[in-house]
Protein backbone atom coordinates (compact mmCIF):
# COMPACT_ATOMS: atom_id res chain seq x y z
CA UNK A 1 0.00 0.00 0.00
CA UNK A 2 2.73 2.50 0.46
CA UNK A 3 5.81 1.22 -1.54
CA UNK A 4 5.80 -0.30 -5.08
CA UNK A 5 8.82 -2.56 -6.11
CA UNK A 6 9.68 -4.16 -3.19
CA UNK A 7 12.91 -6.25 -2.93
CA UNK A 8 13.55 -8.68 -0.37
CA UNK A 9 17.17 -10.14 -0.88
CA UNK A 10 18.08 -12.51 0.60
CA UNK A 11 14.92 -13.77 2.15
CA UNK A 12 16.74 -14.71 5.11
CA UNK A 13 20.49 -14.81 6.23
CA UNK A 14 22.53 -15.90 9.41
CA UNK A 15 24.47 -13.03 10.19
CA UNK A 16 27.18 -14.45 12.56
CA UNK A 17 29.16 -12.36 14.90
CA UNK A 18 31.71 -12.91 17.19
CA UNK A 19 29.06 -13.88 20.75
CA UNK A 20 25.90 -13.95 18.72
CA UNK A 21 23.92 -14.77 15.49
CA UNK A 22 21.02 -12.90 13.48
CA UNK A 23 19.02 -13.96 11.10
CA UNK A 24 18.34 -11.03 9.13
CA UNK A 25 16.86 -9.94 5.98
CA UNK A 26 17.31 -6.66 3.96
CA UNK A 27 14.51 -4.96 2.14
CA UNK A 28 14.84 -2.48 -0.58
CA UNK A 29 11.29 -0.45 -1.95
CA UNK A 30 10.18 2.73 -3.83
CA UNK A 31 7.54 4.50 -1.53
CA UNK A 32 4.88 5.52 -3.80
CA UNK A 33 4.97 8.80 -2.40
CA UNK A 34 8.00 10.92 -0.30
CA UNK A 35 5.77 12.07 2.04
CA UNK A 36 4.94 8.72 3.38
CA UNK A 37 8.14 8.01 4.64
CA UNK A 38 7.23 7.63 8.46
CA UNK A 39 3.90 5.73 7.43
CA UNK A 40 6.56 2.77 6.27
CA UNK A 41 7.99 2.83 9.56
CA UNK A 42 4.37 2.08 11.10
CA UNK A 43 3.71 -1.01 9.10
CA UNK A 44 7.44 -2.18 9.74
CA UNK A 45 7.37 -1.59 13.42
CA UNK A 46 6.92 -3.76 15.50
CA UNK A 47 8.60 -6.09 14.15
CA UNK A 48 7.42 -9.75 14.80
CA UNK A 49 11.02 -10.53 16.43
CA UNK A 50 10.23 -8.07 19.21
CA UNK A 51 6.62 -8.35 19.04
CA UNK A 52 5.53 -11.44 17.62
CA UNK A 53 2.35 -12.51 15.28
CA UNK A 54 -0.47 -11.91 15.50
CA UNK A 55 0.64 -8.51 15.99
CA UNK A 56 -2.50 -6.89 17.67
CA UNK A 57 -2.80 -9.98 19.35
CA UNK A 58 0.80 -10.36 20.66
CA UNK A 59 0.56 -6.45 21.56
CA UNK A 60 -2.29 -6.91 23.74
CA UNK A 61 -0.39 -10.02 25.31
CA UNK A 62 2.75 -7.84 26.11
CA UNK A 63 0.90 -5.14 27.69
CA UNK A 64 -1.61 -7.53 29.73
CA UNK A 65 1.45 -9.30 31.15
CA UNK A 66 4.97 -7.81 30.67
CA UNK A 67 5.55 -5.91 34.30
CA UNK A 68 7.56 -3.11 32.74
CA UNK A 69 7.65 0.06 30.28
CA UNK A 70 9.50 -0.83 27.26
CA UNK A 71 10.88 2.42 26.63
CA UNK A 72 12.51 2.86 23.35
CA UNK A 73 13.51 -0.81 23.08
CA UNK A 74 13.55 -2.02 19.81
CA UNK A 75 12.60 1.05 18.01
CA UNK A 76 13.27 2.02 14.30
CA UNK A 77 17.07 3.46 14.44
CA UNK A 78 18.44 4.82 11.31
CA UNK A 79 17.75 7.71 8.93
CA UNK A 80 15.79 9.44 6.37
CA UNK A 81 18.14 11.27 3.38
CA UNK A 82 17.40 12.56 0.40
CA UNK A 83 16.77 9.43 -1.92
CA UNK A 84 17.66 6.92 0.47
CA UNK A 85 16.58 5.85 3.91
CA UNK A 86 18.01 3.06 6.24
CA UNK A 87 16.78 1.54 9.55
CA UNK A 88 17.61 -1.12 12.04
CA UNK A 89 15.64 -2.64 14.71
CA UNK A 90 16.97 -1.17 17.70
CA UNK A 91 17.16 -4.26 19.63
CA UNK A 92 19.56 -4.30 21.37
CA UNK A 93 20.19 -1.10 23.15
CA UNK A 94 21.40 0.54 26.64
CA UNK A 95 19.72 3.97 28.34
CA UNK A 96 22.33 6.07 29.66
CA UNK A 97 21.03 8.00 32.64
CA UNK A 98 22.57 10.79 34.21
CA UNK A 99 25.08 9.34 36.96
CA UNK A 100 25.50 6.31 36.90
CA UNK A 101 22.65 4.63 35.98
CA UNK A 102 22.37 2.73 32.44
CA UNK A 103 19.23 0.36 31.65
CA UNK A 104 20.38 -2.26 29.10
CA UNK A 105 17.81 -3.86 26.76
CA UNK A 106 18.09 -7.53 24.99
CA UNK A 107 15.59 -9.63 24.01
CA UNK A 108 14.62 -13.42 23.59
CA UNK A 109 12.76 -15.17 21.04
CA UNK A 110 10.60 -16.92 23.20
CA UNK A 111 7.83 -19.40 20.80
CA UNK A 112 6.72 -22.92 21.43
CA UNK A 113 8.91 -25.21 22.24
CA UNK A 114 11.16 -22.91 23.44
CA UNK A 115 13.59 -23.81 26.71
CA UNK A 116 13.07 -20.74 28.84
CA UNK A 117 16.92 -21.74 30.62
CA UNK A 118 18.50 -21.47 27.35
CA UNK A 119 16.52 -17.83 27.04
CA UNK A 120 17.92 -16.76 30.31
CA UNK A 121 21.33 -17.73 29.51
CA UNK A 122 21.29 -16.06 25.81
CA UNK A 123 19.68 -12.87 27.70
CA UNK A 124 22.90 -13.03 30.07
CA UNK A 125 25.04 -13.69 27.33
CA UNK A 126 23.26 -10.22 25.71
CA UNK A 127 23.22 -7.94 28.61
CA UNK A 128 27.42 -9.03 29.24
CA UNK A 129 28.43 -6.98 26.48
CA UNK A 130 27.40 -4.14 27.50
CA UNK A 131 28.48 -5.00 30.77
CA UNK A 132 32.11 -5.21 29.34
CA UNK A 133 31.89 -1.82 27.00
CA UNK A 134 30.98 0.28 30.59
CA UNK A 135 33.67 -1.49 32.50
CA UNK A 136 36.57 -0.48 29.59
CA UNK A 137 35.17 3.04 29.48
CA UNK A 138 35.11 3.47 33.06
CA UNK A 139 38.48 2.18 33.43
CA UNK A 140 39.50 4.51 30.86
CA UNK A 141 37.75 7.93 31.60
CA UNK A 142 40.11 11.06 32.84
CA UNK A 143 38.60 12.58 35.56
CA UNK A 144 39.50 16.54 35.97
Amino acid sequence: MICNEVVVNPSKALRKLPRVQHLSAQLAARLRNEDDEFDILNALHPSPAVCGLPTEEARQFIRDYEIFDRGMYAGPVGWFGGTESEFAVGIRSALLGKGHSTLVYAGAGIVEGTNPSFEWDELDLKASQFAKLLQYQEQHICYH
